[in-house]
């Protein structure tokens, strides 16, 4: 019994918020209800404070967990700045509904402006640069090469005529020794100069295949996506909504938690958010959780919302997403929260209209669901688990015997039993007196 009170204990010792009293006062109700008609008490059962008794029958049985939250966009889209810029027109005020196409806000382009020429002046360098190398060997280098080998070529012939001419009349002594050698050094230097000439057009050949061919179409190919994307966010200046719903303004991302949202003159980086829009349907609630609750919850749980502005309408969804890493603990409590974001199902005209983006909500996450339970009152069962037994009387009347038990779930409306007892079995207990009065 003391293992039982501990955890309802802890339990009630979370910290409560104003906008959960509703679900408290719920959960109370359902305590009474179950004691009134969970089971019919034995004949002649005692009043409180004395005897009771329970017939076991199984039931549904759940357990549930009571977070503070508050509406916010679910299915919504981001709307961010295309470039840096300055604001220079704004169409819509946060909150506010936007239809498709709208504008949202116009920026300054003379900034990107500059930049795109610039990376258009780039583009036409690196166009001209391959359209040379698709035409290398028809261009200028390739055919001043190449006339430099035929020219070489053309003085080599010369300076083999000249030395055979030389050297026959060297043979019938016309001319000195010296003329001979000074033929042959022109005719060996000029071979030199053809071997040159002919090494440097294949080199220059070479300079318009391979490698170099492809760094000038990779080099193309660049300035022309550069050029592309800013003429893209050059048609972008105008922001214009693209999709119909409300805009609230960008999550928050100061160490203070506030977001200033954009005004006229105010400047703004390429991809910054300006707003995002929350499509028709499409709702959300966020909430924090502490460390001691974050691994009961799972993503697919159901939750029911409620809201002191809903006029007693509660909403239904279920969770999508709890946060894996915890934010910064608040003042000197040394705890740890989460964040985790319920979505909403679909609500009906007459919900949609109560029910604004940053309104205060009560959720209660059902973390357990057995349709098919045995429970007891927590005030039936003795002991610690795995030592925890419970008082049943035998079918034929006589003595009340402890039964072992295993506990599962234990909730403020009973404890799940999850082995031990069957249904027909007669539990019995006794409630603590109350206290008495202090004397007048």
């Amino acid at each position: 019994m003391a293992d039982i009170v501990e955890r309802l204990t802890r339990a009630a010792r979370r910290p409560s918020d104003a906008q959960l009293a509703a679900a408290l006062i719920a959960v109370l109700a359902a305590m009474l209800a179950w004691l009134l008609l969970a089971g019919e008490p034995s004949e002649g059962a005692p009043a409180a404070g004395g005897e009771q008794s329970l017939t076991i029958a199984r039931r549904p049985f759940t357990a549930n967990l009571a977070f503070a939250g508050s509406i916010v966009p679910g299915d919504a889209i981001g709307v961010t700045a295309p470039f840096d810029g300055s604001v220079t027109a704004i169409g819509f005020t946060y909150g506010d509904r936007v239809e498709a196409g709208q504008m949202i806000v116009e920026l300054d382009p003379g900034e990107l402006m500059q930049t795109r020429n610039d990376a258009e002046s780039a583009y036409l360098k690196a166009a001209q640069s391959a359209q040379e190398m698709a035409n290398w060997t028809d261009g200028p280098e390739v055919s001043r090469a190449r006339r430099a080998a035929t020219s070489a070529a053309l003085e080599l012939n010369a300076a083999e005529r000249d030395f055979r001419e030389t050297k026959r009349l060297l043979d019938r002594g016309l001319v000195p020794r010296n003329e001979y050698d000074g033929a042959a050094q022109r005719l060996k230097t000029q071979r030199m100069a053809v071997a040159s000439a002919n090494e440097e057009l294949q080199s220059t050949l070479r300079r318009g295949q391979g490698a170099n061919r492809r760094v000038a179409a990779l080099t193309l190919d660049s300035a022309r996506a550069q050029l592309a994307r800013l003429d893209g966010q050059l048609r972008r200046a105008v922001v214009r909504a693209p999709e119909a719903g409300v805009i609230v303004r960008p999550p928050a991302i100061q160490a203070d938690g506030i977001t200033s949202g954009v005004h006229v003159g105010a400047r703004v980086s390429r991809g910054q958010m300006i707003g995002s829009i929350a499509r028709d349907g499409g709702l959300a609630v966020a909430f924090k959780l502490d460390e001691g609750d974050v691994n009961q919850l799972e993503v697919d749980q159901p939750v029911v919302v409620t809201g002191p502005g809903f006029q007693g309408t509660a909403l239904t969804g279920k969770i999508v997403s709890i946060a894996g890493e915890a934010v910064a603990a608040a003042g000197n409590s040394g705890k740890a929260s989460f964040t985790a974001t319920a979505l909403l199902d679909p609500l009906k005209p007459e919900q949609a209209a109560l029910v604004r983006i940053g309104m205060s909500a009560a959720v209660i996450v059902t973390t357990y669901n057995n349709p098919d339970a045995i429970v007891v009152p927590p005030l039936a069962v003795q002991g610690a688990a795995p030592a925890a037994t419970v008082l049943v009387r035998p079918p034929g009347g006589g003595e009340p015997r402890a039964v072992p038990v295993r506990i599962g779930r234990v909730t403020p409306e009973g404890v799940e039993i999850v082995a031990g007892l069957k249904p027909g079995d007669e539990v019995i207990w006794t409630p603590p007196a109350p206290a008495a009065a202090p004397p007048a």
